[in-house]
């Protein structure tokens, strides 16, 4: 692969990274709306390691493409840091629900 396209494929996904953070973090946070109570502030802070994971993720694997790092690893990287996110996203929904 190419170097050029190596740097394409890696500005895009950095910029999957910030979309996909953007829409986790205010999606979560635009589903407080309808709550009764006001949920504890410890909650929330699951959201926002949610959405820092779901940026940093596709940032990494950017980079190990860029270094030329092994397809499989960065995969890996991939793969890891969306069950990462979407365990954080599920565990924030689930308590939400609970304190809501």
């Amino acid at each position: 692969m190419s170097n050029t396209i190596r740097w394409i494929i890696a500005i895009l996904l950095i910029l999957f990274g910030i979309t996909a953070a953007a829409f986790a973090f205010f999606g979560g946070a635009f589903s407080t709306v309808a709550c009764q109570r006001v949920p504890p502030d410890w909650i929330y802070y699951i959201l926002l390691v949610s959405a820092i994971i779901t940026l940093v993720a596709p940032i990494v694997a950017a980079v190990m493409l860029i270094r030329k790092a092994g397809g499989t690893q960065t995969i890996i990287a991939l793969v890891l840091g969306g069950l990462l996110s979407t365990a954080g996203y599920t565990a924030y929904i689930t308590l939400l629900g609970q304190y809501c």
